[in-house]
């Protein structure tokens, strides 16, 4: 089953590899209407955690001001890894609220079609940045690709299993003669034999569902499943308005499994040719990532503003507190700090489970090197 898992995912990886070799740098691929942050909405920003100075966001020449280099290049895009939610909402405010102009830089946000598709897109350098959880760079780098992660906001998994309170399941154990249900070819998936394995649980005793992910909500909410798998910044909130009531929360984090969420990637060619782009971008990105998380309600406003027909203001609110919640740092350091020792046992539980044939150090897959000082 493992081998299978890997050769599968080894499969679209090698493809993606050998599209990077004839990929150069082309003009980028376009987003969906809505996937574009344009205009400004709001005024000026709060202080980063570790940024350069203080200046009003939008003001012409405002760059100058900023304690950094001048910036090689300055039209970016980001791409994301999916639609609109709530843990992207910090790219959307630092567009909105001047803070990537502030530091000289103009950039188009563009929603995604999975971390797969953006890693490819970085790796065939189409693109200056994208978002995926650190699982799918981890993989491609073991693969022989040119990219890596320049910033991780989520240094706790946000994967988790949510239970009915009359089925509770608080620890994996509490799996066994229950009802699992998960997304086929999900992170969760790839890692779950091994999950129950390194948590002495029987495989056996446990019934596990694998559907298209709408088919999963739908058994979970119907209570046709004691459990789900899904991703705390995005379906706990839903699921718990939706039923109306609290349910059981299961972080794998918790449990030996900490899969390094939300991140930020690049290709090494472009890292190396705009160092002092990457060091703007990451320290906008950290002072609209702290201005979201200080104001919720404002951040959940300007997403509504934008994409009127998918936000529901009192979600995104609950999606951003969850992310906040997952962006643990060591006091001092800036959001996005990848801690080193996580990568290696990430790297180590990827292997254990099949979705690597090897691992390299962590140092490898990531860099803190253009974070804020």
């Amino acid at each position: 089953m493992k081998r299978r898992g890997y050769a599968a995912i080894a499969g679209v990886l090698v493809l993606i590899l050998m599209l990077a070799g004839c990929g150069g740098t082309s003009t980028p691929t376009g987003g969906s209407k809505n996937g574009s942050a344009s205009g400004s909405v709001g005024g000026n920003a709060g202080e980063p955690s570790n940024a350069g100075q203080n200046t009003d966001a939008g003001a012409e020449g405002a760059s100058d001001a900023i304690d950094l280099p001048p910036a090689e290049t300055t039209k970016l895009t980001l791409r994301l890894n999916w639609k609109y939610k709530g843990e992207f909402a910090p790219f959307y405010v630092t567009k909105e609220k001047g803070i990537f102009e502030k530091y000289g830089l103009d950039v188009d946000v563009l929603e995604g079609s999975g971390s797969v598709a953006v890693l490819q897109v970085i790796s065939q350098n189409r693109e200056e940045i994208g978002v995926t959880s650190a699982v799918e760079p981890v993989q491609g780098v073991e693969m022989g690709m040119p990219v890596k992660i320049i910033a991780s906001y989520m240094s706790k998994s946000p994967i988790m299993l949510l239970s009915h309170p009359d089925t509770p399941v608080r620890t994996p154990k509490d799996l066994e003669g229950k009802t699992l249900v998960s997304s086929s070819g999900s992170t969760f998936t790839g890692v779950y034999e091994q999950f129950l394995s390194y948590n002495d649980t029987d495989y056996d005793a446990v019934e596990h569902i694998m559907v298209e992910t709408g088919a999963r909500n739908t058994l979970f909410l119907n209570k046709e499943a004691d459990a789900v798998a899904v991703f705390s910044t995005n379906e706990y909130p839903l699921f718990e308005k939706t039923l109306g009531h609290e349910l059981v929360p299961l972080y794998l984090a918790d449990f030996g499994f900490d899969l390094t969420g939300l991140s930020l990637i690049s290709n090494d060619k472009f890292i190396a040719a705009n160092p002092n782009t990457v060091k703007r971008f990451l320290a906008a990105v950290d002072e609209g990532f702290a201005y979201t998380l200080e104001h919720p309600e404002e951040a959940a406003a300007i997403s509504k503003t934008l994409f009127p027909d998918v936000v529901d203001e009192e979600i995104v609110i609950e999606q951003i507190k969850r992310t906040g919640e997952l962006a643990i740092r060591p006091e001092g350091k800036p959001y996005g700090w990848s801690d080193g020792e996580k990568m290696d046992v990430m790297a180590e539980r990827l292997l254990e489970s099949g979705l690597m044939e090897s691992r390299q150090s962590a140092d490898h897959y990531y860099t803190n090197d253009y974070l804020p000082q």
